[in-house]
């Protein structure tokens, strides 16, 4: 399938199922080019109600195409409830397609829906992808410092 024929196709934005985790993962696996330790099927199955209820899928002519995996967490000073996003994924395959925009519009939306009015995610300070598109999507950067000590 060329390009144009991709970009004729219609995306299509579920939330993420349990059985979406080996496609997930090998997405994750094109993208950075590893097996990570922790696995995503960790994160689903040991936070019942958390992950999975803002985690979407995006799927083009049946295909996964892409990922977000986010959920509720209690952060800040002084403490609120946020939509948190863990990881954002786009097969490469599929890039400049819109997916992601899609994606985080999903979150967006559900976010919305569950009267969650911040939603946060953390960026390395040399990630020059990820910064600009949160950026074009109406981020800002929080007031957060993250501070971590090696041992």
């Amino acid at each position: 399938m060329t390009a144009i024929e991709r970009k004729e196709s219609k995306v299509r934005i579920r939330p993420m199922e349990p059985e979406d985790i080996d496609n997930v993962l090998a997405i994750d696996r094109k993208i950075s080019g590893v097996r990570r330790a922790v696995t995503y099927t960790d994160l689903i199955t040991g936070d019942l109600g958390g992950v999975l209820d803002l985690s979407f899928i995006a799927e083009v002519d049946g295909q996964i195409a892409g990922f977000i995996l986010a959920r509720r967490v209690y952060v800040g000073e002084p403490v609120a409830e946020v939509g948190l996003i863990q990881i954002l994924g786009v097969d490469p395959d599929y890039w400049h397609q819109g997916i992601a925009t899609k994606l985080v519009n999903a979150l967006l939306d559900a976010c919305q829906a569950k009267k969650l009015n911040t939603v946060r995610i953390m960026i390395t300070e040399r990630d020059s992808q990820l910064q600009p598109f949160f950026a074009h999507m109406g981020f800002k950067r929080g007031q957060l410092i993250d501070y971590t000590k090696t041992l």
